[in-house]
């Protein structure tokens, strides 16, 4: 699909997706959802509800504050850095009201980030693209190094 497909559930929820680099990169899809997505995960949903995936130990629940933990458990700290760096991946946790986190995506290059909607696309996009969305802002980044790039 390419950059100028435009979708009529993109463009009423992302607002931000008309005036900014996005694009669509997969067909929709109910296998994987958007923290799979950013595991690099293309094979379960990952969900606190029953029947879904979950991570042993974790509570089940989506607050900001679960979400990061699952993170830390995969090598993930907290950053202010948004800046690409090649061998560092970076997590980007929206939320409408601080609290829970209703979206993840993870940085691909120096422009672009790559999310997985709901049960919809694939997208790249650049975060404020994704922001001001039903989806809220970005109000949490994490990151790590990757193996073999220490």
């Amino acid at each position: 699909m390419g950059k100028d497909t435009r979708n009529l559930f993109i463009d009423k929820n992302f607002p931000n997706s008309l005036s900014e680099p996005f694009e669509i990169t997969s067909p929709e899809t109910a296998s994987y959802n958007c923290l799979a997505w950013a595991l690099n995960d293309t094979s379960k949903w990952y969900e606190c509800e029953d029947d879904y995936f979950w991570f042993e130990g974790i509570e089940k629940n989506n607050t900001l504050e679960t979400i990061q933990k699952i993170f830390r458990n995969f090598g993930f700290t907290k950053t202010e850095n948004t800046e690409y760096q090649v061998g560092i991946e970076r997590i980007a946790l929206f939320s409408k009201d601080n609290i829970e986190c209703t979206h993840l995506a993870r940085q691909q290059n120096k422009d672009q980030w790559t999310s997985k909607l709901g049960s919809s696309y694939d997208v790249n996009h650049t975060l404020k693209g994704l922001e001001n969305s039903i989806y809220g802002d970005v109000v949490i980044l994490l990151e790590k190094r990757l193996a073999g790039d220490e």
